[in-house]
């Protein structure tokens, strides 16, 4: 009894010491980055990057295994295993929305990442799409395991039926604002219509559509043909004019149309936007094996970034600016080229760390797996410990926000309100800010982590 309660406590004190250091490394840095630093950006990136390879040379003049490869035999490295860059980028999607949306209500946050009331690109425009990309590059279609076998009708059932829970959270979230007068952007989506409705009808209208796409090559080319047809819609049959001022012309929003026509009609945009993030997943989804080629799938991400970026400017100039209130044209070609471009680089980070695993810099790290991830281990007794390792989940920051997504999507959402309910946040000093934004953080992805540790997966 005494050894098992000796096991126990050493497990704890190990996950306490992950969790801290995940803490530290994978949050803090965001968080600076947002607030107190947003101004000394590069300052930061330097810092970050100087510590890595610092740590890099250090452990390579440790090592005895640090090997010179030839060129072709360093591409010939594998790299045919999970993807984590992908678990990375979805997981610092919703990091970066846990941190603004309650940074947002200090003074430490820069207006200029704030949302823009029409027309704009700051960073809390870019959430929203973010987050509708980083659930469809892993939708099934992506991955390839959807089938046509089943009928139009089954298909928008079970569609229906799996994103009910977004339904309900967002009458949840309706009741809840209203109840308590919480704050909110009229303009945003509408009197009644918020995010989780947009999140519902983007599924269930993606389903019936990719049912009717002849073919799944065609994804892509689905999503900017809707977006181009919507923005004729708002450029040329007065739906731009319908969004911004009503059917009244004087901004007024009686009626359910009327009150919500921001919500109703961006989702046109955004589900434009999940066609074209279900393609680009199925792109990261093909099966590659070696290290050359992903860095052949890198150059291709790179190139279709330039490419969105200019698109993203010629319909900046002659069509309209970015506008997250209508999810217009330029608004999706950007949200595009924004998150190929995040994704891009961390599938370089993941190219470089295989490439210093496969020369031993990083030797006993697991390529194919989350390079952030601290197994479990209990030290006594090898077959015991061997079975526990496989049961017990990696200690690991990002692959627990990865396993319930939407919980925590939740979880900072309501300690948000509970913070804003709490504090008067516009009158906090910066130092205030800071510590609370910090708790706040703490709180949540301790919570997290906790649920992951237990092997707990909560859906919805």
């Amino acid at each position: 009894m005494y050894c098992f309660r000796r096991k126990k406590s050493s497990q704890s004190f190990f996950c306490c010491m992950v969790f801290l250091v995940d803490y530290c490394t994978l949050l803090i840095p965001v968080l600076l980055s947002l607030t107190v630093l947003a101004d000394h950006i590069n300052m930061l990136i330097v810092t970050c990057l100087s510590l890595s390879v610092g740590m890099l040379f250090l452990r390579s003049r440790k090592s005895n295994k640090v090997q010179s490869q030839h060129f072709q035999t360093l591409l010939s490295a594998d790299m045919s295993r999970k993807r984590p860059f992908i678990g990375g980028f979805r997981a610092y999607v919703l990091i970066a929305t846990a941190v603004t949306i309650i940074a947002v209500d200090f003074v430490i946050f820069p207006r200029r990442f704030a949302k823009t009331e029409t027309y704009g690109s700051g960073l809390m425009d870019m959430g929203v799409g973010a987050f509708i990309i980083s659930n469809a590059i892993v939708s099934p279609e992506a991955r390839g395991v959807y089938s046509n076998r089943t009928g139009l009708i089954s298909t928008v059932f079970r569609s229906f039926k799996s994103s009910l829970p977004l339904l309900v959270l967002g009458v949840l979230r309706f009741i809840s604002v209203k109840g308590t007068d919480y704050q909110e952007h009229v303009s945003e989506y509408g009197v009644h219509w918020n995010f989780f409705f947009t999140l519902f009808v983007v599924r269930v209208m993606s389903t019936v559509l990719i049912r009717l796409i002849p073919g799944r090559s065609w994804y892509g080319i689905s999503g900017v043909t809707i977006a181009l047809l919507y923005q004729y819609l708002l450029s040329h049959v007065g739906l731009r004019e319908f969004v911004l001022y009503g059917t009244q012309g004087n901004g007024s929003r009686q009626g359910f149309v009327d009150g919500n026509r921001e919500g109703l009609c961006s989702c046109v945009g955004y589900l434009s936007l999940y066609l074209i993030g279900v393609h680009l997943g199925r792109f990261l989804f093909q099966k590659r094996n070696t290290l050359g080629q992903w860095i052949k799938a890198l150059l291709i991400l790179i190139t279709t970034d330039v490419v969105f970026y200019l698109l993203v400017h010629v319909s900046q100039q002659f069509v309209n600016p970015i506008s997250r209130r209508m999810a217009n044209l330029s608004f999706v070609l950007w949200q595009v080229a924004y998150n190929v471009q995040l994704i891009t680089v961390f599938l370089l980070c993941d190219i470089l760390i295989t490439a210093a695993n496969h020369v031993g810099l990083l030797a006993g790290a697991e390529s194919g797996g989350c390079q952030v991830c601290y197994p479990v281990k209990v030290p006594d007794e090898p077959s015991k410990a061997t079975r526990t390792e496989q049961k017990m989940p990696c200690a690991c920051f990002i692959t627990a926000v990865n396993r319930n997504q939407l919980l925590y999507f939740l979880l900072v959402n309501v300690l948000t309100g509970v913070v804003n309910f709490s504090i008067q946040t516009i009158f906090c000093t910066p130092l205030k800010g800071f510590l609370v934004v910090c708790s706040y953080l703490f709180v949540s992805d301790f919570l997290i982590s906790l649920l992951h540790l237990r092997g707990k997966t909560l859906k919805f």
